[in-house]
């Protein structure tokens, strides 16, 4: 067999695999890559949330803060020839015409209490933040925190603002003419029922659902979990009152 025989039966060879390794790369990935939707919490609670050993942690006074992720390598074209991400949801701080002119909402968040009445969807309030995408990931920025019953809230409520008046004054705090002036015009309960937190303490299962724009995607609905502990301690008002007094002094 000659030099030149071997030398080009080695050289076809190599073609021959560095063909086949080149198609491998690029067929479709296996159904374990499929698209996917995901948590993504601060850096001390990421890894948490996929046991009742291991939730993540939340603080009674605390909103949770974290994003949703839409995992995928395919394209997303929105409807209406408009370019939004595929990830929206209806949150308290937006315009209430928000979703007058583009698809969605496209995901929905529910809290249920583990345990007990694990059926039963409790009251939650969203704000949302914005979305982006990169490196493969659609995210939505959102935080939430967990209501409590309706008369509980408007009593503690009522009880803060009724002591709020005097705590300010006496503390001599400089913001206190403003603020109940802005209370006032606004009305006292609204004015502080969105700066009102108070998670009741307990572990909870976190659910997100993602269904795509229908006038897209010929995509399955997605859904995602975590358990969330909140911990027992002063709420928001609390907190308010304690610095009140902290200046008093």
């Amino acid at each position: 067999m000659s030099y030149k025989f071997l030398k080009s039966l080695v050289h076809g060879t190599l073609v021959i695999i560095f063909w086949s390794v080149s198609i491998k790369a690029g067929l479709p990935q296996s159904a374990s890559s499929s698209p996917y939707l995901s948590f993504k919490f601060s850096e001390g609670n990421n890894q948490k949330g996929k046991s009742p050993q291991n939730p993540v942690i939340l603080k009674r006074a605390e909103r949770l803060e974290f994003q949703i992720q839409f995992v995928t390598n395919a394209p997303y074209r929105a409807s209406r020839g408009i370019d939004y991400g595929p990830l929206s949801i209806r949150a308290t701080n937006q315009h209430p015409d928000f979703f007058k002119e583009r698809p969605g909402p496209t995901v929905s968040l529910e809290v249920r209490r583990v345990g007990t009445n694990e059926r039963e969807l409790l009251p939650i309030r969203i704000f949302s933040s914005g979305q982006g995408y990169g490196n493969g990931v659609h995210y939505l920025s959102v935080s939430i925190d967990i209501l409590e019953p309706e008369s509980v809230r408007q009593n503690r409520l009522d009880q803060f603002t009724s002591q709020l008046r005097e705590l300010a004054s006496a503390s001599g705090f400089s913001g206190a003419g403003a603020m109940n002036e802005s209370a006032r015009l606004r009305g006292t309960r609204t004015y502080f029922d969105e700066f009102y937190i108070s998670n009741p303490p307990g572990v909870y299962d976190l659910k997100a659902v993602f269904q795509p724009d229908p006038a897209v995607a010929q995509g399955r609905t997605l859904t995602a979990s975590a358990l969330v502990r909140v911990l027992d301690g002063p709420d928001s008002l609390e907190l308010i009152k304690q610095k009140l007094a902290e200046k008093k002094k």
